[in-house]
């Protein structure tokens, strides 16, 4: 796979590479075929961020649609959440939050505590909406003005975004961007799995969670 993978980059079928025209390649029909397949798809990645550039220019310049700077931002997203769902599930599990089904008091937040369909908004979900619109906006002003050393959610003017990584992304471990975009790739199935299954089964995410982990978190 890391031959397949680096292949698709160039790293190994460029005219230097010891395997091009050499009798051992032309042999290895499946590789040639996987190779030549991960080619075609990267193509299509290509294409598709090619033409949404020439359609909308702006947001392209800033890192924004179908680029490679906007997938690896929503990935991060994915992975974070995963993350705040978990430990949201931990604290539900071990009462960390308190009086977590009571519900809120109508005199005291008026309609704030309706959340649709005469429902009321419980402890619970309050504190969680409270705590997610403190990351958001810690996330907001690290993106307005982020340190020197951070990672900008935007592209600066006329700063180059990356490469599309293709369906298949090299597998490259430790604290690289290949693993980061496996992670965070993986970490938007998950997101989109769990929200199906919540739907399906009619379960709440906490649970769907708590189940998919053996039910170690309550």
């Amino acid at each position: 796979m890391a031959f397949v993978s680096s292949s698709l980059y160039g790293l190994n079928l460029g005219s230097r590479s010891p395997f091009r025209g050499s009798a051992v390649f032309r042999r290895a029909c499946p590789i040639r075929t996987c190779v030549q397949w991960q080619m075609q798809q990267l193509g299509i990645f290509k294409q598709a961020m090619n033409d949404f550039a020439k359609e909308y220019p702006s947001f392209v310049s800033r890192g924004l649609g179908v680029t490679t700077k906007a997938e690896r931002w929503n990935g991060r997203h994915a992975m974070f959440g995963l993350l705040a769902i978990v430990i949201t599930a931990y604290a539900k599990g071990h009462s960390w939050i308190p009086n977590a089904d009571q519900v809120l008091d109508m005199q005291q937040w008026g309609t704030l505590v309706m959340e649709g369909f005469n429902q009321k908004i419980t402890n619970e979900r309050a504190i969680i909406l409270v705590a997610h619109i403190h990351v958001l906006l810690v996330s907001i002003a690290a993106t307005i003005a982020p340190f020197s050393f951070q990672d900008r959610l935007f592209l600066r003017p006329g700063e180059k975004d990356e490469e599309p990584a293709g369906l298949v992304p090299p597998l490259k471990f430790g604290l690289t961007k290949e693993a980061e975009i496996w992670n965070g790739r993986l970490a938007m199935l998950g997101v989109t799995f769990i929200v199906a299954t919540s739907i399906v089964t009619g379960q709440s995410i906490l649970d769907v969670v708590n189940k998919g982990l053996g039910n170690i978190l309550y």
